[in-house]
């Protein structure tokens, strides 16, 4: 689910940013009391929580006026060809349908938004990021009496300060973006098996932010820039482990088509790796299932099958939500499928989400190859996935990703705590 969101949303900004000669605006509505929510409900509840809160405002809008989640807890929606007093009208009538009571579990959750809506002059023909950070300072500034309003601003280009990066290339310029590692653990051994390098923006003003706040409207040279950033600091992380001696096989990373169809990367990569002495089975590249021979391009193709003969591993990323993957699987030799949050979450009690989960792990063993469940959130998550076959986990129950200092004394801290991890018991699917 959260897949298909991100993905409709990226289809529909493709649109958006062919329009040419209409209005635009943006709604930047915020879920107030997210911490509250999250201790009250506990983290698979919450999540539940924004999946329908998600679900509720795509209903309620055209498919052409895209919904994102940007964080969790805060959604913004392109409202294309609407007038000022239109596109009003529209976000006072989503703020509406969003604050009608959600039932979980017996409980009657009714949820509070604060909205600001960004409805520029159409000569002022602003980009989205900078409609996107306009509206999140204006939210971030709301006085106490705005809470659970709707509130209208023009587009200020003074709050896009020439002194702030206007982009992700130039704040990898301005050594901004760094990458943060998620740690990966067997259900077999209790070991840590890898880390996933996942992009952080030390943004200037706005604090450290995730790629949920900067990604919408990146143009094909910010992902280039981005990736390039996150795999240097990835081999240097290898590096700097082995320089201390700790045991962390592999480091993954992920790689868009932006990436893949650019013929020169797997050149450049091998090369680097090379550079840095460092083994390509070391470096796991994950990809989308949508990224599939299908779909992707002859470039995209060559360098897959280039790097994966050269040795390094292949992740098939968020498995179960394309429609390609067995092909992908066949042709380029993936070594692993990471099962999908939408599947993971809740698990432990829901029987639907134990179906798909047994038949995805059911195929990877006639496959022969590995699964890793991401997102877990909570023990009994990680206990069930462990008791029926999954090799290995990530998620905040094992840690949230952290810079690569704090790695060292993780690590220290898994290893005295590897004794009261789940323990592993084979199931037979027959």
């Amino acid at each position: 689910m959260w897949t298909w969101l991100k993905r409709s949303g990226q289809y529909a900004l493709g649109r958006l940013a062919a329009a040419k000669g209409g209005n635009r605006g943006l709604l930047m509505l915020r879920l107030e009391n997210c911490d509250d929510l999250q201790r009250h409900l506990g983290s698979a509840a919450f999540g539940q929580l924004l999946v329908s809160l998600s679900m509720r405002l795509s209903s309620a809008i055209r498919t052409e006026d895209p919904v994102r989640i940007v964080a969790p807890g805060l959604f913004a929606v392109t409202l294309l060809n609407r007038a000022e007093a239109e596109a009003m009208r529209i976000a006072l009538r989503l703020q509406r349908d969003a604050q009608h009571p959600v039932n979980l579990d017996g409980q009657a959750i009714t949820p509070v938004f604060s909205g600001v809506m960004i409805h520029p002059r159409a000569a002022d023909a602003p980009s989205l990021p900078e409609m996107s950070q306009n509206a999140c300072f204006r939210l971030d500034s709301l006085p106490a009496h705005k809470i659970g309003t709707i509130t209208l601003f023009d587009h200020d280009p003074a709050l896009c300060s020439p002194g702030l990066p206007a982009s992700v290339s130039q704040a990898v310029a301005d050594n901004q973006i760094s990458a943060y590692f998620q740690p990966q653990i067997s259900c077999h051994t209790g070991m840590v098996t890898g880390f996933e390098a996942l992009a952080r923006w030390h943004h200037p003003s706005r604090g450290t932010l995730a790629p949920g706040s900067f990604m919408p409207g990146m143009t094909e040279q910010d992902h280039h820039d981005l990736t390039r950033t996150i795999l240097r600091q990835s081999i240097s992380a290898l590096k700097q482990w082995d320089r201390d001696g700790r045991q962390v096989p592999t480091v993954s990373v992920n790689i868009s088509n932006c990436e893949l169809s650019d013929p020169s990367f797997a050149t450049g990569l091998l090369w680097e790796l090379d550079r840095q002495d460092i083994r390509p089975g070391r470096l796991v590249l994950e990809v989308l299932e949508s990224v599939a021979p299908v779909t992707s391009s002859p470039a995209a193709r060559e360098n897959l099958s280039r790097l994966s003969e050269a040795g390094c591993r292949l992740d098939l990323d968020d498995f179960g939500t394309g429609y390609a993957s067995l092909d992908a699987i066949r042709q380029f030799g993936v070594n692993r499928i990471k099962i999908d949050r939408s599947f993971v979450l809740g698990c432990d009690v829901d029987a639907g989400q134990q179906r798909m989960i047994l038949a995805i792990l059911a195929l990877a063993e006639r496959l022969g190859i590995s699964t890793l469940a991401e997102g877990v959130e909570s023990l009994d998550e990680h206990t069930f996935l462990a008791q029926m076959g999954c090799d290995e986990v990530q998620g905040y129950a094992i840690a949230r990703p952290m810079p690569l200092h704090e790695t060292q004394d993780f690590l220290d801290g898994h290893l005295a705590r590897i004794d009261q991890l789940p323990s592993f018991i084979k199931r037979d699917f027959g």
